[in-house]
């Protein structure tokens, strides 16, 4: 019982030591620079303590220091700063028909970039072995290995993304796999694996467009259709960590009602999609804008009903659950986004409820930098604090 309570003494002083070194290191990219006075004051721990972990830092270059700071008594504090250009991360895009990858600092410099595109995947490991070949091509160019914090992956698929596994796939050829420890177990570097919408979104909260907003949905029209859902700031994944999956909202009718890959009729992906359009019209995105823009009578109809479906699928979005924004992206938004957005917004208007009015519908026809916010995950998990560690 006695070497029990010291293993777990033992166990609870490494973590509160993890704990507190993530504290500092957290204010040090937070509000650096910063000298040790003011690291001690904001987070509560003894200057000694502070040092100690400063002097760590230091030790593992994570950290510089600048030029002590002049003009006051004693002894000049000395100012601290995340040494950004030192560390590295690897970003991973798993799409339908390529794996893209790009090594990047933490001054978000890319380093070098690889990809693997026109793929058909057959199996769940050809998969990871796709994967595995853009990963490789990427850590053969860190400059040093003890600089690289991490992986991210981007998934289109559903994703649980504390347990690493990804739920579902069917383009990916995955189900209930576990990406993240099939990875660690051919990498020494922490893995974490995220869906592709819900990256964005919180991306985009972070430093993006929706940085201003507390309560927002993201709407992505590509391959498929993609959601995910912001409540204070704090992304909501739902009991089984597949909230925000608005492309099986039931938008058609007969004679628009076809059968989706999930089995029921009329979802919104089935026609609002680039493989919807491709299934269940047999025609290309490229082909359906032109068709469109030149007055061909079947496409406008056609996209007069995905218009009506995606105004009546954010509006009732909205009245669920009343965000302050929503934002809307993806490759069909891309192509299609002059003629499409005005129509949807006239649409979502018309239909919420006049106290729902006030939410700003915004758009992006940018292409999405999925290695880049890959990356971004890898810097974004090396500095939080493990709140969640705390009760235990």
């Amino acid at each position: 019982m006695k070497a029990n309570n010291k293993l777990g003494k033992s166990t609870s002083q490494q973590l509160l030591k993890s704990i507190n070194q993530q504290k500092v290191l957290n204010l040090i990219f937070s509000e650096g620079p910063i000298t040790r006075v003011e690291l001690a004051e904001k987070t509560g721990l003894t200057k000694q303590t502070v040092t100690n972990i400063v002097n760590r830092l230091l030790q593992e270059q994570i950290v510089l220091e600048g030029e002590p700071v002049s003009g006051r008594s004693g002894r000049n504090p000395i100012p601290l700063t995340v040494n950004y250009g030192a560390m590295y991360a690897i970003g991973v895009e798993v799409a339908v028909k390529y794996v893209r990858g790009k090594l990047m600092n933490f001054n978000n410099r890319v380093i070098a970039e690889t990809a693997l595109e026109d793929l058909r995947f057959t199996s769940e490991e050809q998969t990871l072995e796709c994967i595995r070949q853009v990963i490789d091509e990427l850590l053969r160019r860190v400059p040093h290995s003890t600089g690289l914090k991490g992986i991210g992956i981007s998934i289109q698929g559903l994703v649980d993304s504390k347990a690493g596994v990804v739920i579902s796939s069917s383009w990916l050829k995955w189900k209930n796999y576990p990406m993240r420890d099939k990875l660690q177990q051919l990498y020494p570097f922490p893995v974490y694996v995220e869906n592709d919408v819900n990256l964005l979104a919180q991306f985009e909260n972070l430093q993006g467009r929706l940085a201003a907003s507390r309560h927002n949905i993201t709407l992505k029209l590509d391959y498929g259709i993609g959601g995910a859902i912001i409540i204070d700031k704090q992304l909501y994944s739902g009991a089984t960590h597949v909230a925000g999956e608005f492309g099986h909202y039931k938008a058609f009718r007969i004679p628009y009602s076809h059968r989706c890959h999930c089995g029921a009729f009329g979802c919104l992906t089935t026609l609002a999609s680039i493989s919807g359009l491709r299934n269940n019209v047999g025609i290309s995105l490229e082909e359906f804008n032109l068709r469109v823009r030149n007055a061909d009578t079947d496409m406008i109809r056609l996209f007069d009903e995905i218009q009506d479906a995606v105004g009546l699928a954010l509006s009732n979005i909205v009245t669920f659950f009343n965000p302050d924004h929503v934002l809307l992206t993806g490759k069909i938004v891309g192509v299609l986004g002059d003629l499409l957005v005005p129509e949807i917004e006239r649409r979502l208007f018309s239909t919420v409820p006049e106290a729902y009015r006030s939410v700003v519908l915004l758009h992006s026809r940018e292409s999405v930098d999925d290695p880049a916010m890959a990356a971004a995950l890898v810097k974004k998990h090396f500095f939080e604090v493990p709140l969640d560690s705390l009760s235990l």
